[in-house]
């Protein structure tokens, strides 16, 4: 053992070192001579081929299941340099006969791009490197290049062969910058895809054509190197064996990306997370910034980081700019895109687990943050693709009303959104709408009724007062509300302004809700969307009858009756068995 130790420090002398170098910088300004000499040509997403028929695909886990309790933090500084490295080639169009370089499209890994410190092989050993871990990816592509038949222009082998890589079935093509590349071409134009599911590195080519030639078989397994690494090796003779981390070793954690406070989020986010996770908010309560919307009762000062100027930005903008009637989800979700891409810039490179708020999830989603970990998503609202269908389905019942189209999304952001919910591990909600469309995977929350100091309602019904909890807005119902109220003659209160125009509430002249529930007989929402029913847990924790359509998100009880939506026979019927009308 002493004899391979002392080998060991011998091979990685400084003065090797130092030769290494300088050797490296001799190659690398050798081929920015023959770059530019015989230049190569950058791609990018032409967006041609994305519905094109997948010629070749390669997988590769991201996990090492060989690493230990000490060098496993180098595997996670790989995955996220994993994550930059793929956003940079993922939907790139090559045309036929032209060359990819993998660095011409990644440029110099080594400033000024976000890399951290990695896995690098050098002279038999793991060291930490920044940037290190790019060959995983330089190795899937060059495996499904060989799946594709397409001519291999330039591919170096790396010098050890690691366990549970490709080098094992020959499939490896290391890369160093600038000087060890990896290039390849078609005949015919084609895209490559790259993501990081929560295990996998998956690397796709897409195109409308094919080669003709049979795909090459893979080789027999090579056998395997046994490789050192500097942070569990032990060989403290070697001037390269860093130890673990000077800090303490790195253990794997959970970050919270949050946004407004639920109840009956915070309840569960102070149930399940641990001393050691990341809280990351919009804006970091305190003294200075006091306010409830943020104030989760987990997040303490140490372990919370905020979005910093995009959160008070967005802060500011929303109390201070003019209301655009014209798409307002529109207008939030590019703010909350900032916010999400601020918050991807915090999570710590030791994250393994996310836990995200719904409104970040399809921004937070594209930025390859959520790549090679597993996440779950606190739902707050419906996915915006169901979102649009509800309300254009309102609009057509409603095609007078001025509001029904002002909360529409990018089409980016609903595929976003989309890709990411069938991909998150888990949904967790207290809405019984929102839990049903994720049967397989959701964690229904219990709602939390508010505290009231006035004793529960007797079950006997006051009068005819009945509140409209919202403003009269045709999303919230406002015109079922109406309907009701002439038919049945309702003395109606409304929590809310008037949207649906100046004359709306003709024939009925309700009364603004002040506050006073003892006025209040029966609440009555027959809303399209509402996906945080405060009004109404309200009323039930004063025993107040609640009626209320699917969107708003209870369950049935004594005292809730539920209505499917569009049924206004049920809800008149519901509404006049409260009331007890002749």
């Amino acid at each position: 053992m002493n004899e391979a130790r002392q080998e060991l420090a011998e091979k990685h002398s400084r003065w090797k070192d130092a030769l290494f170098g300088l050797k490296t910088r001799v190659l690398t300004a050798r081929r920015w001579v023959q770059n530019g000499a015989n230049p190569v040509k950058k791609f990018r997403d032409d967006g041609n081929l994305v519905q094109a028929p997948v010629i070749a695909q390669s997988e590769s886990d991201l996990w090492n299941p060989f690493d230990n309790a000490e060098n496993w933090i180098l595997t996670a500084g790989k995955i996220q340099n994993l994550r930059i490295a793929a956003k940079k080639l993922n939907g790139l169009e090559i045309k036929a006969n032209e060359v990819f370089s993998f660095w011409k499209h990644l440029g110099n890994p080594n400033w000024g791009q976000g890399f951290v410190v990695g896995r690098e092989i050098r002279e038999g050993c793991i060291v930490p490197t920044v940037a290190g871990g790019l060959c995983q990816l330089s190795n899937a592509l060059y495996d499904a290049a060989l799946k594709a038949n397409f001519h291999i222009v330039e591919r170096h082998k790396h010098t050890k062969v690691i366990r549970g890589s490709l080098a094992e079935k020959d499939r490896d093509a290391t890369v160093k910058w600038n000087y060890v590349d990896l290039r390849f071409r078609a005949s015919f134009d084609f895209r490559m895809d790259v993501a990081l599911t929560s295990d996998r590195l998956v690397v796709t080519f897409r195109s409308a054509q094919k080669s003709t030639q049979p795909t090459s078989e893979l080789p027999e397994n090579l056998v395997s190197d046994r490789v050192n690494d500097c942070y569990s090796c032990g060989n403290r003779a070697c001037f390269k064996h860093v130890g673990p981390p000077s800090h303490g070793r790195e253990t794997a954690t959970t970050v919270f990306v949050l946004d407004d406070q639920w109840p009956e989020f915070d309840r569960y986010v102070r149930d399940t997370a641990l001393p050691s996770d990341t809280f990351i908010l919009p804006l970091k309560p305190s003294r200075w910034v006091r306010t409830d919307r943020y104030s989760w009762s987990s997040a303490g000062e140490k372990n919370t980081q905020s979005a910093g100027i995009q959160g008070i930005f967005r802060a500011l903008l929303l109390r201070f700019a003019p209301k655009n009637k014209n798409n307002v989800f529109e207008r939030m979700g590019q703010l909350d895109r900032r916010i999400a891409r601020a918050a991807a810039q915090r999570i710590p490179v030791a994250a393994t687990h996310v836990v995200v708020q719904q409104n970040l999830l399809p921004y937070l989603f594209e930025t390859g943050a959520l790549g090679g970990r597993t996440f779950d998503v606190l739902l707050t609202r419906l996915p915006l693709e169901k979102l649009h269908e509800r309300l254009d389905g309102a609009f057509a019942r409603h095609p007078q009303s001025p509001t029904l189209h002002d909360y529409r999304a990018n089409p980016v952001w609903v595929e976003l959104e989309n890709a990411a919910l069938n991909r998150a591990r888990k949904c967790i909600t207290p809405h019984a709408e929102l839990a049903r469309l994720f049967p397989n995977k959701t964690t229904r929350l219990d709602w939390c009724l508010p505290a009231v100091q006035a004793a529960p309602r007797a079950s006997s019904f006051p009068g005819k007062k009945v509140l409209f909890p919202a403003s009269a807005v045709g999303r919230k119902g406002a015109y079922e509300m109406k309907r009701l109220a002439v038919e049945l003659g309702l003395e109606v209160v409304c929590a809310g302004r008037t949207l649906e125009g100046d004359t709306f509430w003709d024939g009925v002249a309700p009364k603004p809700f002040d506050g006073n529930w003892d006025a209040i007989g029966l609440v009555v929402y027959p809303a399209y969307v509402e996906h945080q029913p405060r009004r109404l847990l309200q009323a039930v924790s004063r025993g107040i009858p609640v009626v209320a359509t699917t969107a708003c998100g209870l369950e049935p009880s004594e005292r809730v009756v539920v209505v499917d939506l569009h049924d206004f026979a049920s809800l008149q019927g519901a509404v006049h068995s409260f009331l007890a009308l002749p």
